[in-house]
């Protein structure tokens, strides 16, 4: 992972430290993390995680990312990342207030197109994978459009993704 990446944001307040690694046993192939404790709002009836939180945690921490990375927030003429498949692998249930990391990395990337992969982790491990395909699209036409060149030199030097 290349560590100078210039005007494209703090990406020190996302990193995944020696530290997280150690205490959710993170792997050396994650670089992008927000750690957080479950929210009773996470929870469901039946007191652990429901499955929508992690699609949610995993939806701002995608935010984040381009953001961090210097693409503009939700700009209606430029193309943004619009979701076209995803699965996602439930692998252990969560409590309220277990302190958990939530990593995200683009794994491939395309044209118009990107492939990110997620995960959440506790103390003892990943509990939680998640795989989304995204299109990037301009908001404002509906049109396919060409990941923008700054993201896509972005991303490179950050994940280091398959590119085609």
């Amino acid at each position: 992972m290349s560590t100078d990446l210039g005007h494209y944001g703090d990406l020190a307040r996302f990193a995944v430290t020696d530290d997280l690694k150690q205490r959710f046993h993170i792997s050396d192939d994650w670089h992008f993390a927000i750690p957080k404790l479950v929210e009773w709002r996470d929870c469901d009836a039946f007191a652990h995680v429901n499955h929508t939180a992690y699609l949610t945690w995993y939806e701002s921490l995608r935010n984040l990312y381009f953001e961090t990375l210097g693409h503009p927030r939700h700009a209606m003429d430029v193309p943004g990342p619009v979701m076209k498949h995803l699965e996602t692998d439930y692998l252990r249930g969560l409590a309220y207030h277990t302190p958990v990391c939530v990593t995200g990395r683009v794994v491939s990337m395309r044209n118009t197109s990107l492939v990110m992969t997620y995960a959440t982790w506790d103390a003892d491990g990943c509990c939680n994978s998640s795989t989304q395909l995204f299109v990037m699209v301009v908001n404002q036409t509906g049109e396919k459009a060409p990941i923008p060149a700054a993201l896509r030199a972005a991303i490179i030097a950050l994940d280091d993704p398959e590119t085609a």
